[in-house]
């Protein structure tokens, strides 16, 4: 068991990029009218990317735990269509990422309960959710198994929060060695601007926006109890990835 919790530990370690620049400080320095909504949706995206990672349920009695990161290609242009985002230039920016530390436990009546964390880059970001079995969950190769997700989080930077809540519709297919699966759903997030240098007018407004989230991935099997699941997403930023490591009983 040592050996395991080792494991997962080093490749949260690793899965980590090595610069450690908080790039979410530079929201006050960039953030204005043209650029606000935007953000606010590739960070509804962001948050609410990596809810589900094996697109079946728990089971009573069930366990996981693990590290699993997100990722946006690149942000989203402005109304205007040029490159300046809330945290600067698109080109500059780069890809943003976030990791998380989930922990899932299975419930009666076909549920999960999950809850996620973690402060990384000048944001930290708490939340958790419930994953439902629509059916009966069922172990035959080729069986489906639909599942809903609903999720809340609440984030905090030094010039801006938020809140977010997430509805999903997750369906996986069971095979021997790994589970493929496909979901969808909306984000729906409300940024407060605690501080905005080139439009101060916006100090102290919330910005309110939904987007729609698509999911495709793959969950594999691992020895030693372990699960590696790894997935494309595509939000109103374009295409996003996201990986897990887990232990699971």
């Amino acid at each position: 068991m040592k050996k395991i919790i080792f494991i997962l530990l080093a490749v949260f370690i690793l899965v980590l990029p090595g610069e450690a620049k908080n790039i979410w400080d530079d929201f006050a320095t960039h953030v204005t009218q043209d650029n606000v909504r935007a953000f606010t949706k590739d960070l509804g995206g962001l948050i609410g990317s990596g809810t589900y990672t094996t697109g079946r349920v728990l089971g009573w009695g069930g366990f996981q735990i693990g590290p699993r990161g997100t990722m946006i290609f690149k942000m989203s242009q402005d109304k205007n269509e040029t490159d300046q985002t809330a945290l600067g230039n698109r080109e500059e920016v780069g890809e943003v990422f976030y990791p998380w530390l989930q922990a899932d436990i299975g419930m009666p009546f076909r549920l999960d309960g999950f809850i996620r964390a973690s402060s990384y880059q000048g944001m930290t970001i708490a939340g958790g959710g419930l994953r439902w079995g629509i059916t009966r969950p069922n172990e035959m190769l080729g069986s489906f198994q639909p599942m809903l997700v609903v999720s809340a989080h609440s984030a905090s930077a030094r010039d801006f929060s938020a809140t977010h809540y997430n509805a999903s519709l997750v369906l996986s297919m069971k095979f021997k060695y790994f589970v493929p699966y496909i979901g969808g759903g909306v984000d729906y997030t409300t940024l407060h601007i605690n501080q905005a240098l080139l439009a101060p007018e916006l100090s102290g407004d919330n910005e309110y926006a939904a987007t729609a989230r698509a999911t495709a991935g793959l969950n594999f099997k691992l020895p030693s109890f372990l699960d590696l699941s790894l997935a494309a997403n595509y939000a109103y930023y374009g295409l996003g990835a996201e990986a897990s490591v887990s232990l699971r009983f």
